[in-house]
């Protein structure tokens, strides 16, 4: 029996010290849950030196509502349901694409997972938003397929960049100064990197 204060269960622990928020405040006024969305992300390093990007997402009402084409909808039936893989080289180009629309609530939505092939070949980077948008957004497309792959593009980045870092603390000593100087590129792009807090 173990003694002290009690933890809420799935309890949020923070570096910032036991007076820190892991919460939002209270709800303003009373509301109701209608929408639930969950997007989960993976990268990993492959052993032939490319990189799987992976997500996934779905979307739940907490009511049930009809559906020409499924019927009736209810809240443990996914409204969407995606998943997709990206393969990348070190440069970040991709080598491969794969999308499946596992549900979706029209008969046609599966028919965007065609046009995900379109993306080998591009590079993540600047203008990726637009890239996507360019070779499977619009009408041959899914507008979360195309979504999604903003957060793809962001792991992707931290996959890599996490990879390279591990590889280097472990052939020789890459410290956190390292690091910042390394990342003069991210200058005042947010709190962390500002000038004025060097």
């Amino acid at each position: 029996m173990s003694s002290g204060k009690p933890q809420k269960p799935n309890a949020i622990t923070t570096p910032y010290g036991t007076n820190h928020s892991t919460e939002l405040s209270p709800p303003a006024v009373e509301r109701e849950l209608a929408h639930k969305r969950r997007i989960t992300l993976n990268g990993y390093v492959r052993i032939d030196g490319l990189f799987d990007i992976e997500a996934e997402l779905t979307d739940h009402k907490t009511y049930s509502f009809p559906s020409d084409f499924r019927g009736e909808v209810t809240p443990d039936l996914p409204v969407h349901h995606m998943i997709v893989r990206v393969t990348i080289t070190k440069d970040r180009m991709i080598t491969a694409a794969e999308a499946i629309t596992v549900t979706g609530p029209y008969f046609v939505c599966p028919k965007a997972n065609e046009v995900f092939t379109e993306l080998v070949g591009l590079q993540i980077g600047p203008g990726w938003r637009r890239k996507v948008q360019a070779a499977i957004g619009g009408r041959r497309g899914c507008t979360h397929l195309t979504e999604l792959l903003g957060p793809v593009a962001t792991v992707a980045y931290q996959t890599l960049y996490g990879h390279d870092a591990r590889e280097r603390r472990q052939e020789s000593k890459f410290s956190d100064a390292d690091k910042q100087s390394e990342r003069s590129h991210l200058r005042n792009s947010c709190v962390g990197y500002a000038d004025d807090l060097g």
